[in-house]
């Protein structure tokens, strides 16, 4: 048994680095192919930018749902959304304290909280079917479709420009477009690579230790798959970059429940386990946390910031001890 979990392990931990190096190379081939195509950088920061910090979550939940694991998906972008919170914001303003911008904040929260609610209603039925599947993703389109037009009447798109101020204009040559499109095939087979590696190590510890599906979705894969955003937030935090920290999560909150499950439910319906509803309700009470400690101080330091990663670390305690 210790040389097949020794080498599991190994298989998950590759699939992690393989899956997260290639939502990288997808985002940024993809990015400046859309560029040089004429895209406009504005959309671009919104849409394809956004999306990679969810593709993790998106890649890993398609694999489980395709293998008839249902119960990894749904407990993966629960898992993840309460890692975002407690794990990546906590750590995140223990790094640097964080200072909010109400105006965002107060913008995309009710957002976030909306499409909690949509998954609220839908667990009555304890399923997500097709058609659910169809109504979170007609919400993702109308979430992008906001932004955009927000972006735009406040005159963001300027700011979004000059953090991709990279990206190439149309004078592109080609030979820039031929590499950008061998990233953007790269990041893609990177991805499915990844996932099917790591749902393949997932599924040898559901069995060799008599997990539930669920609850590996809730652990293992949620916190794996929230590598990119603990990164990406703890380095923004860490140059002062606030409201790109609070943004990531809560934008990556809302794209995991309306486009991961949205997704995931248009090839399998997607059962609720019999642990996923104490823990939508754990997700829906440490955000409200988050919102008290954001409308409170207008920050998060490195008290609220300590209270939080603690937090996570007794919710995974009480997971594994409450099994």
């Amino acid at each position: 048994m210790t040389i097949g979990f020794v080498g599991w392990t190994i298989l998950l931990v590759s699939g992690v680095v393989v899956l997260i190096k290639g939502a990288d190379l997808l985002v940024e081939g993809g990015s400046k192919t859309a560029a040089y195509f004429g895209v406009p950088v504005i959309i671009i920061g919104l849409t394809l930018v956004s999306f990679g910090t969810s593709v993790p979550e998106l890649a890993s939940s398609l694999n489980a749902v395709l293998k008839g694991r249902t119960g990894i998906s749904i407990g993966n972008v629960i898992g993840s959304n309460v890692a975002n919170i407690l794990l990546v914001l906590g750590v995140s303003s223990m790094v640097k304290p964080i200072s909010v911008d109400i105006g965002v904040v107060k913008r995309e929260i009710p957002i976030m909280f909306g499409a909690m609610a949509l998954l609220m209603i839908f667990s009555v039925s304890l399923s997500i079917g097709r058609l659910e599947g169809v109504i979170l993703l007609l919400g993702l389109i109308s979430y992008i479709a906001f932004f955009i037009w927000v972006a735009f009447i406040e005159g963001e798109e300027e700011v979004v420009e000059d953090k991709f101020e990279s990206l190439p204009d149309k004078k592109l040559q080609k030979r820039g477009l031929n590499i950008n499109l061998i990233k953007l095939c790269l990041g893609l087979a990177g991805i499915a690579v990844g996932a099917e590696m790591m749902i393949r190590s997932s599924i040898f510890y559901i069995e060799e230790f008599q997990l539930s599906e669920g609850l590996v979705g809730l652990t293992i894969i949620a916190l794996a798959t929230s590598l990119p955003e603990l990164a990406t937030s703890s380095v923004a935090a860490y140059k002062g970059e606030s409201d790109i920290s609070i943004g990531n999560v809560i934008g990556s909150n809302t794209f995991n429940i309306l486009m991961v499950l949205g997704v995931s439910a248009l090839f399998v319906p997607i059962t609720f386990t019999i642990e996923i509803i104490p823990n939508m309700i754990i997700m829906i009470s440490v955000s409200v946390l988050f919102t008290i400690f954001v409308y409170t101080g207008r920050r998060l330091g490195r008290i609220e910031g300590a209270i939080m990663t603690s937090a996570y670390i007794l919710y995974l305690i009480y997971l594994y001890l409450g099994r």
